[in-house]
């Protein structure tokens, strides 16, 4: 069977866009919900991780990027919508907003998607793992086949690697503090004790996890205590197998560097036994799209980019010094 667990979105994401296609009408598309401002409603998400401790074969180097710096006394008391988008010329996507005290979702606790009432010319900082660029937003066009539509932004992002398709940026309205506070050290490699953690994760899932390799790993200190964190994604998936193939597996780690503590804070599998007719075999994979302070409270949040074969979403984090906990969440698929 298909096993997806620890905040997995691609039956959450298609049951929110199940409900937003079917409120979503020709006529909608000029007035498709409250405005940002006018709700009051707050979104309360129970943490989705689960915690191993593995105690490596070999030392985990010395990552420490950062020192300990004094953070801010809180988030700023004001409205901060974020937008996600791609590398084409579609609208890009509300995702949410930071709304004075509390992380406010893009839709309604009906299901509704919340226009988020940003005015043409508006002035927004993009960013990913690879830059930061001002640039300002124009006019609405189409966001996602359901209807739902949202600003263009003159600025070049590069298409995710992979699956060349989704998401690979977030917009921020422009705001006075910096988005990363603190150094974001990015590679492709990452040393065997990693590996074994992330493999270990997998104990009692019907995978090899011994097939799986570490295809990304951020560092950065996300709560400036001075200790780093580092954010693994990990995975083995078949090439060329369409949807999802049995033995597929993926998942995103936190390890503590300092306590080799690790998270698992998404997680995806297809089971080595699937029988031919059993479930339409589904791998969904993910990837660290950015790490920065939404906010301005001094912490920096994670954006994770999710998909799976004809489908996208971007999941939003915050760390309270041990684990990720889901804030925001949003996306565009079948």
């Amino acid at each position: 069977m298909n096993r997806l667990r620890a905040g997995s979105r691609s039956i959450v994401v298609a049951a929110v866009l199940a409900v937003i296609v079917g409120g979503c009408t020709t006529e909608e598309q000029s007035n498709p919900g409250p405005t940002l401002t006018s709700t009051t409603s707050t979104t309360t998400i129970a943490p989705t991780t689960t915690s191993t401790t593995v105690a490596p074969t070999t030392t985990l180097p010395d990552t420490t990027t950062t020192t300990t710096t004094t953070a801010p006394t809180g988030p700023i008391d004001a409205v901060v919508p974020l937008l996600v988008g791609g590398s084409d010329s579609t609208g890009w996507l509300f995702l949410g907003a930071w709304q004075e005290d509390r992380w406010q979702a893009a839709t309604d606790p009906s299901g509704n998607p919340i226009r988020p009432g940003i005015s043409a010319g508006s002035a927004f900082a993009v960013s990913n793992l690879d830059s930061e660029t001002a640039a300002v937003v124009g006019d609405n066009t189409e966001a996602c086949f359901d209807g739902r539509v949202g600003p263009t932004i003159d600025v070049v992002v590069a298409s995710p690697d992979p699956p060349g398709y989704g998401y690979n940026a977030v917009a921020v309205l422009q705001q006075a503090w910096p988005l990363k506070p603190r150094p974001v050290a990015v590679t492709a490699k990452a040393p065997d004790a990693y590996r074994a953690l992330a493999a270990a994760a997998f104990a009692g899932e019907p995978v090899d996890a011994s097939t799986g390799n570490i295809e990304q790993l951020v560092v950065a200190d996300l709560d400036g205590d001075g200790d780093d964190e580092a954010l693994v994604s990990f995975e083995s998936v078949q090439p060329s197998a369409g949807p999802g193939a049995p033995g597929d597996l993926a998942a995103l780690h936190l390890i503590d560097v300092s306590t080799r503590e690790t998270d698992t804070v998404l997680l995806s599998t297809v089971d080595l036994q699937l029988p031919e007719d059993g479930p339409f075999p589904i791998i969904e994979r993910y990837r660290v799209l950015d790490v920065a302070d939404l906010n301005g409270d001094g912490l920096m949040e994670v954006l994770v980019h999710a998909w799976y074969y004809e489908g996208a979403s971007v999941l939003v984090y915050t760390y309270d010094g041990s684990r990720l906990t889901e804030v925001l969440a949003t996306g565009c698929g079948a």
